[in-house]
């Protein structure tokens, strides 16, 4: 049997709602970023310290709050004589971290530890001659081995009476503050310059969020009812990668029933499905609502027993 190309179309949102583009898809895209507060203000802390070559910056937030496409923002809002390697692999030892560096800026990664350092410190002068500086933004930090967190403090130990030849961002949840905050990593800590921690979004910050990617993405044709960006803080987090999966659905859902508007039951029924990871937030809301009903219950036991006994 013969499908039209008609029958064989995946069903879509885009032309009921009038948008040009999906708007909440998970991948970072810098034309969809939002600039809340705390994502503008890390930004700016982050390329201030950078073009005064201050050495370590680090970056931390929960996963999906939106800490790669800050990174994306920053490098695109760096000037040219700013060379930028990104390491996306932190589990690796000093002496493969060294290697995996060499490569990414076009150098042989083979050799003994003391020529790799020796070829590395070469590239960083030549760097310097030109006017240049060198970022090496290390991602998922928290997972680097404490030996390779010290050969990059080593590393960060090149420069000249102008500054640092080496800056180095560390980017990582929030286990990295804790590993950084450790005794054996305390030389490392103390050159920390700039330190910006992501939160999540506000309620408030979470309709805007919504309706600046809506916007972005070309239409106005998505009606968010009272109570909705209530209903996606509860679900969410305040998580931005969170909040994508559950309007993705959500536009999905009210597509299928022919409706231009959101409410918050619909938002439920899109985060049912939507393969939701933990988010922090609501895993402590539950526990406490779990605890609540557990200490009633108890309560309820006490004065029964009491009064049996009476």
């Amino acid at each position: 049997m013969n499908l039209s190309p008609r029958s064989t179309k995946i069903p879509d949102y885009l032309d009921f709602f009038g948008l040009r583009d999906h708007p909440f898809r998970i991948t970072p895209d810098t034309d969809y970023f939002y600039p809340s507060p705390a994502h503008q203000a890390a930004l700016e802390a982050l390329r201030y310290g950078i073009l005064r070559r201050e050495g370590f910056l680090v970056l931390t937030g929960e996963p999906g709050v939106g800490k790669t496409l800050l990174i994306r923002m920053l490098f695109e809002g760096l000037p040219p004589e700013v060379q930028t390697a990104m390491i996306l692999t932190p589990t690796l030892g000093p002496e493969e971290l060294l290697e995996v560096i060499l490569e990414d800026l076009g150098l042989s990664g083979a050799g003994s530890r003391e020529r790799l350092i020796r070829r590395f410190r070469d590239r960083l002068f030549e760097l310097a001659e030109k006017g240049h500086t060198l970022l090496l933004v290390i991602d998922e930090a928290q997972n680097l081995p404490p030996e390779s967190l010290e050969e990059l403090r080593l590393l960060s130990n090149f420069e000249t009476e102008k500054g640092k030849l080496l800056q180095i961002l560390l980017s990582g949840q929030p286990a990295l503050e804790e590993r950084l905050r450790s005794p054996e990593l305390s030389q490392l800590a103390q050159r920390v310059t700039v330190w910006e921690r992501l939160r999540p979004l506000t309620r408030e910050e979470i309709g805007d969020y919504v309706r600046f990617r809506l916007a972005r993405a070309g239409g106005a044709g998505v009606m968010l009812a009272r109570g909705t960006e209530r209903e996606l803080e509860r679900l969410s987090g305040g998580i931005p990668r969170v909040i994508n999966k559950i309007m993705d659905r959500a536009l999905l859902v009210a597509f299928a029933r022919g409706s231009h508007r959101l409410h918050p039951a619909l938002i439920r029924e899109a985060a049912s499905v939507a393969a939701l990871p933990s988010v922090p937030g609501y895993r402590r809301r539950v526990w406490l609502w779990g605890a609540v009903v557990v200490g009633m219950l108890l309560m309820g036991v006490l004065v029964y027993v009491f009064l049996l006994g009476g």
